[in-house]
């Protein structure tokens, strides 16, 4: 957990400008470091302040996580040194074929070693934040070991079919969605088209039978694994989904980036727990039962209408998964707007402001509405669903400024405001489960209303009868 919190915090720090307090950083820095005691692989403890009892394969992506943010924004080399020993302990007792050394592992480590029933629901899962070691220090190794995984993801797991297959993948969905968003980072970095398109594949054609039509994602697979529900999800998961789908659009076009916005706007930011009102006070004046302080904001297992999945007696959010669902905010920040070569690309329709734009969005206002701050042509993604023949630029006809579903704004003024009016449609979706169709309706990306089943604690409003 200390290495998802420390990559969410300081990667806010840089894509929101929200100083993390020293305190909260070396309390996480401190729980990190602790977890690699043993030796460079982490270990968990059982009871907090006990010894570390076992080596967990699972936990290597959190650790990576956690020394790749203090290395990058706090720039450590500490946490430089240890993440190089991790890479050199995982070359040396993980492989050639693939299978963990259990027995060099406890005599080095005086631990045994939890591995994982399934290559993605262990080290697999750590492609990604070794892709994020590798940009943020150029290690050779980090990149080495980040490309034999995803050679043996995309030999042994992640097939040409691009189907989903349980017992390959495993039960923990969070082990796929982030496996998947590895490789696709790792693509994007590379430029590796033959592991692009695998990751696409994956993406058009196996990750539908986990996630439904607005992005939520299930948390387990297997109805027959420990805590299955068939209602209840991970916001980790729709995070990684999200991460995947925009860089998926930086090589294959803007249908990915509108998943992106849709999943945004549906699923991950509603389901933050905003108002904690419904919660008894514990009692004992100890910080630490302030549940109504603590839980504010966190993400958690949730329904795709609301926190409570249907059948369930208690809402279970959680301060694991905050870690992950920030990060995955982090990421589609800066992708909303960024400025390579001169142009502009408005990708996401959100507020939103930089050195370089201003932006209003449709769905706080009445228009879209963009200001420049500095000179340079601007891209507009037009959205699926919008009626480019009702579109108007400021007043006037959009459509001869339309070019491959973008709205091309050339040389404009700088401090002027351009106003983009099109209509939000309403719209009518069925989101398929495995037990229930739930019918909802859209505005725009936006969700409307949402039937949630009589379950309570609902993120939308019913649908009116």
């Amino acid at each position: 957990m200390s290495g998802r919190h420390l990559d969410a915090l300081l990667a806010a720090e840089h894509a929101f400008d929200l100083p993390a307090l020293d305190s909260v950083i070396a309390a996480h820095t401190k729980a990190a470091f602790f977890s690699l005691s043993a030796g460079p692989l982490p270990g968990n403890h059982r009871d907090p302040g006990g010894p570390l009892v076992e080596v967990d394969e699972h936990s290597i992506r959190e650790a990576l996580h956690g020394l790749h943010a203090l290395v990058r924004y706090r720039n450590s080399d500490r946490a430089h040194s240890a993440a190089e020993a991790l890479i050199r302990d995982v070359q040396r007792l993980w492989g050639p074929n693939e299978d963990w050394d259990e027995q060099a592992i406890e005599h080095a480590y005086g631990l045994p070693m939890v591995v994982r029933p399934t290559f993605v629901e262990g080290v697999g899962r750590a492609i990604g934040p070794l892709v994020k070691f590798h940009e943020a220090t150029r290690s050779p190794e980090a990149l080495a070991l980040a490309q034999q995984l995803a050679d043996h993801a995309t030999t042994h797991v992640f097939l040409d079919d691009g189907e989903y297959d349980a017992e390959r993948f495993g039960a923990h969905c969070h082990s796929t969605t982030c496996t998947l968003s590895g490789l696709a980072r790792l693509a994007d970095l590379t430029g590796d088209q033959h592991l692009l398109n695998r990751t696409r594949q994956f993406y058009d054609h196996g990750l539908p039978t986990i996630r439904d039509e607005v992005g939520w994602v299930r948390e387990r697979d297997h109805q027959e694994s420990a805590g299955f529900h068939p209602e209840q999800g991970e916001m980790n998961n729709v995070g990684d989904i999200i991460e995947t789908a925009v860089i998926l659009g930086r090589h294959f076009g803007d249908s990915y980036y509108q998943d992106a916005e849709r999943y945004l706007r549906c699923q991950l930011l509603p389901s933050q727990v905003r108002d904690l009102s419904f919660m008894e006070e514990v009692a004992g004046g100890d910080e630490r039962r302030d549940l109504q302080t603590r839980l504010l904001g966190v993400f958690g297992f949730s329904a795709v209408y609301g926190h409570l999945p249907k059948g369930k007696s208690e809402a279970a959010p959680s301060l694991d998964i905050v870690g992950g669902a920030t990060a995955s905010l982090c990421a589609a920040q800066l992708a909303i707007a960024p400025t390579i070569n001169g142009t502009t690309h408005i990708n996401m329709l959100f507020d939103y402001e930089s050195d370089v734009i201003r932006i209003e969005s449709p769905y706080t206002g009445p228009a879209l509405r963009i200001t420049p701050t500095t000179a340079g042509d601007i891209h507009v993604r037009i959205p699926t669903w919008a009626d480019t023949d009702a579109m108007t630029v400021n007043s006037q006809p959009a459509r001869p400024l339309v070019r491959n579903s973008r709205l091309v704004l050339s040389d404009p003024h700088i401090g002027q405001s351009i106003e983009i009016s099109f209509p939000l449609p309403d719209m009518p979706v069925q989101i398929h489960h495995e037990e229930y169709v739930l019918d909802a309706e859209l505005r725009g990306d936006s969700m409307r209303a949402m039937d949630d089943l009589g379950a309570g604690l609902a993120y939308f409003p019913r649908l009116k009868e």
